[in-house]
């Protein structure tokens, strides 16, 4: 099921190449955020927001930052490999094709200012800024194979029964990927007659970017026993996507499996930009010294989004013993939208054994199918068909988390994990996450590290066709996440 309901992401966003055509997987992918932090957050399994006194607790729950007694500054870099497999599942003894990507980040940084109030009863009164990572789009890998068909299948239909798309067949007409039988009043290809024709077939992608949130949080501690927190958050998302395509005949000319036609290039570019305002609200109650309960609440996020997107194509073929090369490129196209993102709901509890260590766990709920882009007036009627889209595919989720830390004198041993529910309608795949970490704690200063495994595994589709054979690839991503945070109080 699970494989399927990816297959169906990818049938939707590779037919979103106009201006104004945002998928499902659109809001999924800035919706679905994983929160790095800090160090010691990431290695106790991000639970930390019943217990407080990290960092951290300004985007999972703000009154966690009412347990601090002295200011703190606190950095955190962030180093990240990937591990990518990805194999066209058409054709026969197509090989999978390995690659690694690396890269740095900062995972977040930040100033918590410690104050105490003149009233008795409220033990702090604290104010933080930061920045924190909420969701990392770096992935780059390439595909290739030998199979059946051929991404001009799509163009054809589209040109017979649309009339030449501006992005998308229009591209491929001016580049003479496509010829118009005037007689017939048709399109067609110099794949026509031939559906099993074998080309050789690549495709690199490289997509780049994240949400990272600036925060700005107050929290209060009233007599050891209530704190409140409140998060004020305004996410800056950047996400870019260039995709490169390519079919090539083994043969050259008339000697090769389809007569005339030599090789293809189809490239894709998109850039999605903006900003968004949310607030996160957070109460932690400590019935006795042992317990600490905490509960949070994240408004949608309000994105203001810009798209820049663009297509060119390079034809080659033979005619009449010439190689020739057609090519055309489309206008860059604008597209300002709307997306509210959905609630979230956290709620969990910590327990404190002395100066022993801790044992704490989190239970987040959001619905993914709340979703909603926001358009013009005149785009009405897209604006309702992808949010029909949203409630159809995507789905609610729960995702649980445990982690615990171990203290021996000034040295602290993290471990956690987490489940998280697949946002998708009807499936029921489990993603997890493992983590780990270390760190001491010395006069005026810390530091930590952290260890952070996840994997995921998805399919894609590069075009849709209804007539000719659809290409699959299967993808494998492992990730490796190294974080080190150096904080130091005044």
């Amino acid at each position: 099921m699970m494989r399927n309901l990816l297959l169906s992401i990818s049938l939707v966003l590779c037919t979103s190449a106009g201006l104004d055509a945002q998928t499902f997987s659109d809001a999924l992918r800035y919706s679905y955020l994983t929160p790095f932090g800090t160090a010691r957050s990431v290695g106790a399994g991000g639970t930390l927001g019943s217990l407080g006194a990290d960092f951290s607790s300004i985007y999972s729950n703000p009154a966690g930052l009412g347990w601090y007694r002295q200011s703190e500054f606190t950095l955190s870099p962030m180093f990240g490999v990937a591990n990518i497999k990805s194999q066209l599942y058409n054709g026969d003894g197509n090989p999978p094709n390995k690659e690694n990507d690396t890269r740095f980040n900062l995972a977040n940084f930040g100033l918590v200012v410690a104050g105490r109030p003149r009233n008795p009863k409220w033990s702090t009164s604290n104010f933080a800024l930061g920045f924190n990572r909420l969701a990392d789009f770096n992935r780059e890998y390439t595909y290739r194979g030998s199979s059946r068909g051929t991404i001009l299948d799509r163009f054809v239909e589209q040109a017979n029964s649309q009339g030449l798309v501006p992005g998308e067949s229009e591209v491929a007409y001016n580049a003479e990927a496509l010829i118009y039988d005037e007689q017939a009043g048709e399109y067609y290809s110099d794949f026509d007659g031939l559906p099993d024709a074998v080309v050789e077939r690549e495709q690199t992608i490289i997509a780049s970017g994240s949400v990272s949130e600036l925060s700005l949080a107050f929290a209060g501690n009233y007599d050891e026993k209530v704190l409140w927190g409140l998060t004020i958050g305004i996410p800056f998302l950047n996400y870019s996507e260039q995709k490169t395509y390519r079919e090539s005949d083994p043969g050259t000319g008339q000697d090769g499996n389809v007569p005339y036609f030599d090789g293809l290039q189809w490239q894709e570019n998109l850039t999605t930009t903006g900003a968004g305002i949310n607030a996160k609200l957070g109460i932690i109650v400590r019935p006795s010294q042992m317990v600490r309960v905490g509960f949070a609440i994240h408004t949608p996020t309000l994105f203001g989004l810009e798209d820049n997107y663009s297509t060119a194509m390079f034809y080659d073929y033979t005619y009449q013993g010439a190689a020739l090369t057609g090519t055309d490129q489309s206008d860059n196209g604008l597209f300002n939208y709307r997306l509210h993102t959905p609630w979230r709901f956290l709620g969990g509890a910590g327990f404190i054994f002395g100066k022993i260590g801790f044992i704490s766990g989190e239970i987040e709920y959001l619905n993914y199918s709340n979703a909603k882009f926001r358009y013009d007036d005149q785009y009405d009627q897209s604006e309702g068909a992808v949010n029909e889209d949203i409630k159809s595919y995507l789905s609610s989720a729960v995702n649980f988390r445990l982690g615990g830390e171990v203290a021996l004198d000034v040295w602290r041993a993290r471990a956690g994990v987490a489940i998280l529910e697949a946002p998708l309608e009807g499936d029921q795949t489990i993603a997890k996450q493992f983590s780990a970490g270390f760190g001491g704690r010395f006069d005026g200063f810390y530091f930590d590290l952290a260890y952070r495994y996840s994997d995921s595994k998805e399919s894609y589709v590069p075009y849709v066709t209804n007539t000719g054979p659809e290409q699959i690839v299967d993808l494998d991503f492992k990730y490796h996440r190294f974080i080190a945070t150096l904080g130091f109080r005044f």
